[in-house]
């Protein structure tokens, strides 16, 4: 036998640990103590079944808190006060005693306290404490009513498999709802919080400009950039297009947003991409370096392979581009060359001379790269992003002193050097790199990936990928290729694809795409054939029709009834038919009739098979066999009319 009391307890502490859990990361350390203490409080006193704690004295307790949160309610403080207050009440019902009020309030309270904690994170982990408390809530709501009517009361497990199967029904018929208003109802792409006090700008490795020597070391963060749907590739293809930064003052590059025009060619394979970046504040998309199509409403596109989004900024989106990889993009027409040789007014004087030594070598565009290339392999240059040079001088002294520097020095020192020589370039900044999730098929790009790599325009070839970091000493230490994986990041990986789906069919779903869908089904619907689809529907009713009496015919069938329901189901028809007896369908009791059949045979059945059913244990071996014996002799006597 078992107690209600003792399941509706574990029930409540069940439901208050799925509201509490998610919302423990984003509360103060004295709440979280409060909430465990509180838990521990609890846990004693049911086990002990006395509870020292009235209401009076938690409702004592209650109230100064209540007060003292109430009063850091404000205009600049909107959420943290309300969801202090509801774990403070969630802990004082925790530590008293499990009343059946008080047990319904503690699950409304861990409803209210796990809605709260969308508030700081919209999770997929949201889902599985959402869909343990649906389960939970009806079932401990139905052994509250039996607790209600008798607090003493105990049932035995065939019973409480039965109370639990009903209770289980509720949730369950509840789905089809919730499948429904899931396309209607519209939600949030980030956590609520967000619309009340905007996150200040995310601290990225992308910037819309570069200046080397404005900082002696840089930190490397690892935050999720983008995700992109697509082929596995090589890593020399991985170069992820953002920015162009064709102007250059001394050590500052940035971007001249009017450019000559430019036409170029695009005649190899392109590679199809689904990009889905991370909420942020950048205009700029992201997309395989270098995009010939990118396709997303209301953009801006530059003819240096430049894409930016028009309209607000910070929500999450996806969109799909179509790149050709290989780091070659023909013309179609010569470029403005005096636009992409721009220099700063004072170039220093080492500068001058290592470019007009190149000048004097080189008897062409192409040849001048080449030797500016052997000069960075040659020339000991070490990737680091520690001990850089600073100041006005930083990218004089990294390339005749220091020779220590990261992407933003190699890249803007080669640049620099080259049109110092005649030859027009220009900084790309995005980022290179990824690591490839099987799982879902995309490639995980974050901040440690941010790069600056150098285009350098070929007369006859086109815009020329060069990417000057390649040319460091350490350079295959520092982007060397993925080797075999640990079961650590298998398992990273596998949850991060967890996440991505769950960003693309439940966060990223919004107003815009249950329109499109309102739009395909209305247009679907006009080309409608009414009597065609007559003709096609009709089968499938009529085989649904029949699967429907199949079913009812099967289920009456005693071949799926247990073993005591099939020979309690017989013996009911051989007395019926023997002892011309009505059963009233099975709803006539058992020593009933045998006091009506006064026959021995039936009298000992009955009392084989009440002896073992109705002391809730099923039949044994020994017992079926006897009854079958019984049911056969049954069957041989002359029938009484």
């Amino acid at each position: 036998m078992v107690a209600i009391r003792v399941l509706t307890a574990i029930f409540t502490y069940a439901i208050s640990l799925c509201g509490i859990i998610p919302l423990l990361p984003w509360l103060p350390l004295f709440l979280r103590v409060t909430l465990l203490a509180a838990l521990v409080v609890g846990l004693w006193h049911d086990s002990r079944g006395r509870w020292q704690l009235k209401p009076w004295m938690q409702n004592v307790v209650i109230v100064p808190v209540f007060v003292y949160y109430a009063l850091q309610f404000g205009r600049a403080n909107l959420i943290q006060p309300v969801i202090s207050i509801l774990a403070i009440m969630l802990a004082v019902r925790l530590g008293g005693e499990k009343t059946v009020r008080h047990s319904t309030q503690i699950y409304a309270l861990a409803l209210f306290c796990l809605a709260s904690s969308t508030l700081f994170d919209l999770s997929p982990a949201f889902l599985a404490y959402l869909g343990f408390l649906l389960l939970m809530v009806p079932l401990a709501l139905v052994l509250l009513t039996f607790q209600n009517q008798d607090a003493a009361m105990t049932v035995s497990t065939p019973e409480l498999k039965k109370i639990l199967i009903s209770a289980l029904m509720l949730p369950v018929l509840a789905l089809p709802l919730l499948l429904i208003f899931f396309p209607i109802l519209p939600r949030t792409q980030f956590p609520l919080w967000h619309f009340l006090t905007p996150p200040a700008s995310r601290s990225t490795g992308f910037t819309e400009s570069v200046e080397p020597g404005i900082q002696s070391s840089i930190t490397i963060s690892r935050a999720l950039v983008f995700r992109a749907e697509m082929e596995h590739l090589v890593q020399a293809q991985l170069y992820w297009r953002g920015t162009v930064l064709n102007l250059t003052d001394g050590n500052k590059w940035t971007r001249m947003r009017r450019i000559p025009s430019e036409r170029s060619a695009f005649s190899g394979k392109l590679v199809r991409q689904t990009i889905y970046p991370e909420p942020t504040s950048v205009r700029v998309l992201i997309a395989l370096d270098r995009p010939a199509v990118l396709s997303r409403q209301r953009i801006t596109q530059f003819t240096d392979g430049v894409f930016e989004l028009n309209g607000s900024t910070g929500r999450r989106l996806s969109y799909t581009a179509d790149s050709e990889p290989d780091g070659i993009t023909a013309q179609r027409a010569v470029i403005d060359r005096l636009f992409y040789l721009q220099l700063p007014k004072h170039l220093p004087a080492r500068l001058k001379a290592l470019a007009a030594d190149i000048v004097r070598r080189g008897k062409d565009d192409r040849a001048r790269v080449e030797l500016l290339e052997n000069h960075f392999r040659s020339g000991g240059y070490h990737y680091s992003t520690r001990d850089l040079a600073t100041g006005d001088k930083a990218l004089e002294r990294f390339i005749f002193e220091t020779k220590r520097g990261h992407c933003e020095f190699f890249a803007s020192s080669f640049a620099l050097l080259l049109r110092a020589a005649g030859v027009p370039c220009r900084l790309v900044g995005g980022y290179f790199g990824g690591e490839y999730n099987e799982f879902g098929g995309y490639y995980i790009v974050t901040d440690a990936q941010a790069h600056v790599w150098v285009e350098v325009y070929i007369e006859g070839t086109g815009w020329v990928r060069v990417d000057p970091s390649a040319f460091a000493t350490n350079a295959g230490d520092v982007w060397k290729a993925p080797g075999s994986r640990s079961l650590k990041l298998r398992i990273t990986l596998f949850l991060d694809s967890l996440n991505y789906a769950w960003n693309r069919s439940v966060i990223s779903y919004d107003f815009e795409q249950q329109m499109n869908i309102a739009r395909n089904v209305g247009s679907r619907l006009q080309l409608i054939d009414p009597s065609k689809t007559v003709r096609v529907v009709v089968p499938y009713v009529f085989a649904g029709f029949l699967c429907v009496a199949l079913f009812f015919v099967i289920r009456r069938s005693p071949l799926l009834l247990s073993r005591e329901q099939r020979i309690l189901h017989r013996f009911l028809k051989t007395v019926e038919r023997t002892f011309s007896l009505s059963t009233d369908k099975g709803r006539r009791g058992l020593f009933e009739l045998a006091a009506a059949a006064d026959n021995v045979l039936v009298s000992d059945f009955v009392a084989i098979y009440a002896g073992a059913i109705y002391h809730d244990r099923r039949l044994t071996d020994d017992e079926y066999r006897q009854l079958q014996l019984l049911l056969r002799t049954i069957r041989k006597l002359p029938h009484l009319t």
